[in-house]
């Protein structure tokens, strides 16, 4: 969510300049296209710019397409606090340690770009995927208007989560197996479409399939360009047919959108709409009110930064509570006390703030399941760190994630699960005594001791939502919907998986991890009073 949220433009090109060729040459012209930009790819070496004064972590550029993970994880524990650089499959990247991200995370854009680092790697120049000018009004509208009205929101969303599952979810009268990622897609695009274009638009299964599939799109895309150098790119764009696709679905979106500004704007309420349709109408400047094509853009790049990560991580909480069904029990309890049969509790101001226990759950899935790297940036000036690591200008940078949060002084026995472990270290700030875990790490949080430990929290070693300014600005909402999601599955239904099996393994790409699509958990529906 970080990386799309903070830097996607669509603006579409004038022209489709994709070459006709006849049926029967065309496969071929692609098939020879192919193997000269993977050789390309392969092959080339980029003209050298200035050093990182960083060793290198030495494997091949090849093995980082489908061990990302498992390779960050093990270069963090060959170089643990010190500077070091990859050679990925997106090109050379330097990787920087949770002590020294205290140095990078406040400097300001023109000296450390999140922007520029996102543009580049999304390839803007080519898939436009960038909020351009607007950047600044969406990251507003999300802080304030998103996250002010989540409480007015919670009764609706889950009334929506009511509708998904009666209509798309089996009966479970008995244990029955069920593919559980597919549908959180779809119960994630249903209740983000509630908040984001209304009950108009949430339900239809066209404006389903524009937003879901939009951020596949952009991704095939993006990684189909990436297997090209960049001075093969200028061409090789108009060999990329999902950048026709992303127009294509930007025309669609804009048209299902028009009527429903048009009729807002021509008929105004005096109770307007809750919705980011109207939030983001009443933010824009009088001259661009009536210009449907911003409305559609930032409606997809919402979607695409929000619906995916929410849905994947939800998927990988029910994946976890398969396996470790001792938390169900823990954490339907705990959904009892808070919702306790009535109707109404659904409606009350701290109802969703009070699921501590439920908080820590997630963020400890998250930390297991999460991002490979995160804090992505380029240097714009040169930065000399504490440690004498000279960082020139144009260089890329990350943070490895993926091997922090396996790192034991923050987390200690990283490689077990336990699903209360940042609920116990509130409990021990709240009776102030000092969290061990935190207070010995050699970066603590940046976060005030009340809010630390939280599934929102961001820090030196808490970096699944980016750090600084640029940390995502809805995660906030996301937090609500998983947690009205898993609240209202665990008081209707009992979660397990297969007699032997474990937990389903997840699907890496590059530096892209995503849970299981195929894997099936068996649901029982339970008998509630």
């Amino acid at each position: 969510m970080d990386a799309i949220q903070q830097n996607l433009n669509l603006t579409p090109t004038a022209n489709d300049l994709s070459p006709q060729l006849p049926t029967n040459s065309r496969s071929i012209y692609y098939a020879a296209i192919g193997i000269i930009a993977l050789c390309a790819w392969i092959f080339h070496s980029p003209k050298r710019k200035a050093q990182v004064s960083a060793p290198f972590y030495q494997v091949s550029r090849m093995k980082w397409m489908l061990n990302a993970d498992a390779l960050i994880k093990d270069s963090y524990c060959q170089f643990r606090d010190r500077v070091y650089q990859i050679r990925s499959t997106e090109g050379v990247r330097t990787i920087i340690p949770p002590t020294m991200v205290g140095e990078l995370k406040g400097l300001p854009e023109e000296t450390l770009s999140a922007k520029i680092a996102v543009s580049e790697a999304m390839l803007s120049e080519y898939t436009h995927l960038s909020a351009d000018a607007h950047s600044d009004i969406l990251t507003f509208l999300l802080k304030t208007k998103a996250t002010h009205n989540l409480q007015r929101m919670m009764p609706i969303l889950k009334a929506e989560f009511q509708y998904i599952l009666a209509t798309e979810f089996p009966a479970c009268d008995d244990w029955t197996p069920f593919r559980i990622q597919p549908f959180m897609v779809r119960a994630v695009s249903r209740l983000s479409g509630r908040a984001f274009v209304g009950s108009a638009l949430s339900r239809s299964e066209e404006w389903m399939d524009v937003s879901v599939n939009f951020a596949i799109t952009a991704f095939i895309a993006v990684t189909k360009l990436q297997f090209f150098p960049p001075w093969m790119r200028p061409v090789a764009q108009y060999l990329v047919s999902e950048l026709k696709t992303i127009r294509k679905d930007l025309a669609k979106a804009q048209a299902m959108l028009e009527p429903l500004i048009e009729e807002r704007l021509n008929n105004p309420s005096s109770e307007k709409p809750d919705d980011f349709i109207q939030w983001l109408s009443d933010a824009l400047p009088d001259e661009e009110k009536r210009n449907h094509f911003i409305q559609a853009k930032m409606q997809l790049l919402l979607s695409a930064s929000s619906i995916h990560t929410t849905s994947n991580l939800t998927t990988d909480c029910i994946y976890d509570l398969a396996v470790h069904q001792e938390m169900q029990d823990v954490l339907r309890e705990e959904v009892m006390e808070v919702f306790g049969g009535e109707e109404d509790a659904w409606q009350r101001k701290d109802s969703i703030a009070k699921l501590k226990k439920m908080d820590s759950f997630i963020k400890e899935s998250q930390r297991l399941s999460g991002n490979v790297t995160s804090f992505i940036r380029k240097v714009m000036k040169p930065i000399d760190l504490s440690d004498g690591t000279h960082l020139p200008s144009g260089t890329s940078i990350l943070t490895p994630l993926a091997g922090i949060s396996l790192d034991e002084r923050y987390f200690p026995s990283p490689e077990v699960f336990d699903g209360l472990r940042f609920w116990k270290l509130q409990q021990q700030q709240r009776s102030s005594s000092p969290s061990p875990t935190r207070s010995s790490s050699p970066t603590p949080s940046s976060q005030p001791a009340a809010t630390r430990n939280q599934f929102t929290s961001i820090g030196d070693a808490d970096q699944n939502f980016g750090l600084g300014k640029h940390a995502c600005p809805g995660r906030f909402f996301a937090a609500q919907e998983i947690k009205v999601i898993l609240s209202y599955l665990l008081l209707n239904y009992d979660i397990k998986l297969r007699d032997g099996e474990g937990r389903p393994k997840p699907l890496v790409f590059m530096m892209t991890k995503s849970p299981s699509q195929t894997a099936e958990v068996l649901f029982r529906r339970r008998n509630v009073a």
